[in-house]
């Protein structure tokens, strides 16, 4: 599409389309909208957009920016955009899907970004639009034009049954109001391993972070009896839960083994070190960039893409 054939198109002079995009006063903004609806439905709004505004923009969305594992996200992501001399836009729904859907909508027709990576979405997006998209660990029917995900589930899967084989039989869980995923890994994992799900040690504790692992430990406690091995949806809360059995006189792994995910960045430096498992943020930032940039310069990509977690065996585990 050329400038000529879209002055055509909208009925406008070829000098008219060149002010609009160049934003210049002459052209008032009813035209220029006029001018760019057309340019949108015919998909070259960005190509002429972009000729007076040559730098690349792209949108990252999140769930949030408080927790270790989306502020790696976001930090590989920038990092790995900037490296295509990219400008990068931040946005955090908060956990709520109607807010992902309209920043989503915002920043595809109203923002202009050259592209938008979703991460932990939950809404629906169609894959052929103007603005591309790529997601990360995405659910249901939410699939963009490209698909990255990691299944930690056959890790999960590998702790457990590794307790499992050396007799343990009563295992727990204790997550806050946003990990209900987790815990059906762990479901999973029991089912597999033929272990029946324990639900009074099944903890959904308040709060966040380290002070979620606190309440939820002391929760377990509790109890008759504390399970024999514990998972924690993130290692934030297995830090916390640590915390909490020590200063009761429980003792980690001896008594309580404990598991967490992620892998974040201080989780080898505890006292006892954590298992835990690693979603391999670098690989899966490098993947969704260069198919991000593959989808923006028309070359051929892979349109679903499955990362491996690393497994990372520590103290807090052993039995």
């Amino acid at each position: 599409m050329t400038i000529t054939e879209l002055a055509r198109l909208a009925h406008v002079s070829t000098s008219t389309v060149s002010k609009a995009f160049a934003l210049l006063p002459e052209v008032s903004e009813l035209t220029r909208n006029m001018i760019f609806e057309v340019a949108k439905a015919n998909g070259c709004f960005k190509k002429f957009y972009r000729s007076e505004y040559p730098g690349l923009v792209f949108a990252v969305i999140c769930p949030e920016l408080e927790s270790t594992y989306y502020a790696a996200f976001v930090s590989e992501m920038q990092k790995r955009l900037s490296g295509y001399s990219c400008e990068v836009a931040v946005a955090a729904t908060g956990f709520d899907a109607e807010t992902e859907r309209r920043l989503i909508e915002y920043y595809r027709r109203y923002n202009t970004v050259d592209g938008i990576i979703l991460i932990d979405g939950v809404t629906d997006v169609a894959s052929n639009t103007e603005t591309p998209i790529v997601t990360v660990n995405c659910v249901g029917g939410c699939k963009g034009a490209i698909n990255v995900s990691v299944d930690i589930q056959n890790a999960i899967s590998s702790v457990i049954e590794g307790w499992v084989s050396k007799g343990v039989t009563d295992i727990g869980f204790i997550g806050d109001q946003y990990t209900d995923a987790r815990l059906q890994n762990l479901r999973v994992a029991l089912w597999c391993a033929s272990l029946a799900e324990r639900e009074e040690y099944f903890i959904k504790a308040p709060g966040r972070f380290e002070a979620c692992g606190y309440a939820g430990a002391l929760e377990l406690l509790k109890r008759e009896s504390l399970p024999r091995a514990i998972l924690c949806a993130y290692d934030r809360i297995a830090v916390g839960t640590i915390r909490a059995f020590k200063e009761r006189g429980v003792r980690v792994p001896d008594d309580v083994a404990v598991f967490g995910v992620d892998d974040a960045p201080g989780s080898k430096y505890g006292t006892p070190s954590l298992t835990s498992v690693s979603h391999r943020v670098d690989e899966v930032c490098r993947l969704a960039v260069e198919g991000l940039m593959a989808i923006i310069k028309g070359e051929d990509f892979t349109s679903s893409i499955d990362v491996e977690p690393e497994l990372i065996l520590r103290e807090s585990s052993q039995i």
